[in-house]
């Protein structure tokens, strides 16, 4: 697996790399990600900032104020989910693993929120589940 991964957004105006082998990817099942995603939960690569470049189009996105601490930026045309921050995990790029050109270098490692999880969605065997959120590491 390389360490620099593409990803764009549907209309392809929004380019970005990541440049880094160190990351977490989680599926995350709350209510307020199922909203915004359209999906039974999100699966969601977590990255240093510094590791996160936008090459194409940063002026196209939009920013959609999730909650007091959390922002999600999305292509103002088609409305890609391009990355998420948090205000809890400062220096974070939380990215939607559906926007990389190869989403299958990315499996997850854990499960968030799993109170929150739709009954008829399967938890994988090699995964670490967890109630609510990520607990410190």
């Amino acid at each position: 697996m390389s360490d620099i991964f593409n990803g764009s957004c549907s209309c392809g105006l929004v380019k970005f790399t990541l440049n880094t082998a160190k990351h977490s990817t989680i599926n995350c099942h709350c209510r307020t990600c199922r909203k915004l995603n359209g999906g039974a939960f999100s699966t969601y690569v977590a990255v240093a900032q510094d590791d996160f470049a936008l090459s194409e189009g940063g002026d196209e996105l939009s920013r959609y104020a999730v909650t007091d601490n959390v922002d999600k930026y999305f292509c103002r045309v088609c409305g890609t989910p391009i990355y998420n921050q948090n205000k809890k995990y400062p220096g974070l790029m939380i990215v939607p693993v559906g926007a990389l050109d190869h989403p299958e270098d990315f499996k997850p490692t854990d499960n968030i929120f799993c109170e929150s999880k739709l009954p008829w969605v399967p938890l994988q065997d090699e995964t670490n589940d967890h109630s609510q959120g990520l607990p410190p590491r």
